[in-house]
């Protein structure tokens, strides 16, 4: 019996290795509990077709320049939220409006 639950746990692994290495830098921990980012940052997607499109800042609902370029600046500004946002796969440019939450954390919003 303890053999094929050894067995079972060194195939289990192999798999994951192999599903690792084929998914590019994930390793196996970040299969099975997920990608974690940075702490504080918040990205939320702005789809204006979709059903919160009401909940989301006038401003990331209809930026203007003014207001992109205030949120592109401020995120240019802090290293920590560029490397939030790389680590997401998010560009600079795509940024739309950045909030600063009650405990101090980003709300991101992009396109």
């Amino acid at each position: 019996m303890k053999m094929k639950i050894t067995l079972a746990v060194a195939l289990a692994a192999a798999t994951l290795g192999a599903t690792a290495a084929s998914a590019g830098d994930w390793t196996p921990k970040e299969i099975l509990l997920g990608k974690q980012y940075n702490g504080n940052v918040t990205a939320i997607r702005v789809d204006r077709g979709g059903f919160e499109r009401h909940t989301y800042p006038m401003q990331a609902r209809y930026p203007t320049g003014n207001s992109l370029g205030r949120a592109q600046g401020e995120v240019k500004e802090d290293p920590s939220l560029v490397a939030a946002l790389e680590a997401r796969g998010i560009a600079p440019h795509n940024v739309l409006w950045v909030q600063t939450a009650f405990n101090g954390g980003k709300v991101v919003y992009y396109r």
